[in-house]
């Protein structure tokens, strides 16, 4: 399977991430696009204040797709499930976030633009959320973050997006409820219970696609 994780900076995917990983079949766990590009400071900055900055950076990210796409079907082609921090739907979530605090709305270009390529779909995206103080108290422990990725209203809005994703299955989780061990099992729940549904017998099954966002 490709389960995806997903959430604002500072809530904790990349801890769950590590912690779901050997309760899944040898996963490849690939890294969020700031980790996974070739050349990090080359990104764009991650507050642009026109529509047409924001599509052009959803470009540039859709490059580094490309490169985890890449890994995504190595790992599926050796019977491996693949582990996301972060999906495409990061792209769409943030594109709308920036929109609405800036005053503009590209979120149907985003999507076309983002549907216009292949990428790594999630069968199941994992969406963690945690109250913006919370979030602003581990930001401040992490040097050079971005103010904008714990700004509360930006918050507001990234989630506000994910409650309708291109992921065709979601399951929330608060990350600041119970211990790193509740989550994991809170997640791992979720997973064996996709799982599980996915072995129901239905028509038609064939190997394991990796699906396309359209």
């Amino acid at each position: 399977m490709i389960l995806g994780i997903e959430g604002v900076s500072c809530v904790g995917k990349t801890t769950l991430a590590a912690q779901l990983a050997p309760h899944l079949n040898r996963p490849a766990v690939i890294p969020c696009y700031y980790h996974a590009s070739p050349d990090p400071t080359r990104l764009p900055a991650p507050e642009p204040f026109t529509a047409e900055h924001q599509l052009a950076n959803i470009a540039q990210f859709l490059d580094v797709e490309d490169l985890r796409l890449t890994r995504a079907r190595q790992a599926l082609s050796n019977g491996l499930d693949v582990i996301l921090d972060r999906t495409v739907d990061t792209l769409l979530a943030h594109a709308h976030a920036v929109g609405r605090m800036h005053g503009f709305d590209c979120d149907d270009q985003a999507l076309r633009l983002v549907t216009s390529r292949p990428v790594a779909m999630p069968d199941l995206t994992i969406v963690l959320t945690a109250d913006p103080d919370v979030l602003t108290r581990r930001a401040r422990l992490r040097k050079g973050m971005p103010t904008i990725f714990y700004d509360r209203h930006f918050s507001e809005h990234f989630n506000a997006y994910l409650a309708h994703p291109l992921a065709p299955a979601v399951a929330l989780l608060d990350a600041a409820c119970g211990s790193p061990g509740d989550l994991t099992a809170g997640a791992l729940d979720h997973v064996r219970r996709h799982q599980a549904a996915q072995r129901r017998p239905s028509p038609a099954l064939g190997p394991h696609p990796l699906k396309e966002a359209s």
